[in-house]
């Protein structure tokens, strides 16, 4: 229980720390620069790509979609198909019509540390979904890839609150959903349990079944979800 309460405790810190840096003012004409979980600042190392919609106004206009480069990269299993960030967009709008307690992860009461009140536990959800709400909604899911054998390596971000947890959203920039916005939906793999015992918050490989398949998480709204899935630690 202890634990679940630390984890609560610490994501409602990191969101409202990330939502005071994202909406105030003097920070708006930094584009370039994001804040990455760690409370480091992300300089644009030319690895940085532009949302493709110049119209959609959010904090998030930049996203990186190349992991740095790996020193010891495992071996790639036959009939694998290596892909980065960029391979899962397709030009396009995303819409998901979810109710808010539908989503994956959303705690429940029993989740929340001892003493928590409801006003607590409603900033507590005020805070997600004003992050959540920051996500620009562009971006189709490729269908195309679908049933794909593939592998990805990007920085886990857990989704839910269990004792056990094991779900967690896989995305191209560290600290994605939680200490900065959601990355459009289609740059975001969501994964519910992986051979590995990943560790939150790393950099890691993943191996899996790739499908073309919307997940709408407490987190952020997703664009594809990964089956029977291997992780490996990224070097």
């Amino acid at each position: 229980m202890r634990s679940i309460a630390l984890r609560l405790m610490l994501l409602v810190a990191v969101v409202a720390a990330g939502a005071l840096v994202l909406t105030a003012p003097w920070k708006k004409t930094e584009v370039a620069t994001l804040m990455g979980a760690d409370g480091e600042t992300i300089v644009d190392d030319g690895t940085f790509r532009p949302v493709a919609d110049s119209s959609v106004m959010t904090p998030h206009e930049l996203v990186r979609y190349q992991m740095p480069p790996a020193e010891d990269a495992p071996a790639l299993p036959d009939g694998v198909e290596p892909l980065v960030w960029e391979d899962l967009w397709k030009e396009g709008s995303f819409t998901m019509a979810v109710a808010e307690e539908n989503r994956v992860g959303r705690p429940t009461r029993q989740e929340f540390p001892d003493g928590t009140t409801f006003e607590d536990m409603k900033l507590f959800f005020m805070d997600i979904a004003d992050m959540r709400g920051l996500q620009p909604l562009i971006g189709e899911v490729r269908d195309d890839l679908d049933g794909q054998r593939v592998r990805l390596a990007g920085y886990t971000t857990p989704v839910g609150f269990g004792e056990n947890e094991t779900r967690f959203l896989l995305v191209p920039e560290l600290g994605a959903c939680i200490h900065v916005p959601p990355p459009p939906p289609n740059q975001i793999v969501y994964v519910e349990e992986a051979a590995g015992s990943p560790e939150m918050f790393a950099p890691i490989w993943v191996t899996g079944t790739l499908r073309a398949e919307p997940v709408a998480t407490v987190l952020a709204d997703v664009g594809y979800r990964l089956e029977d899935v291997v992780a490996e630690p990224y070097r």
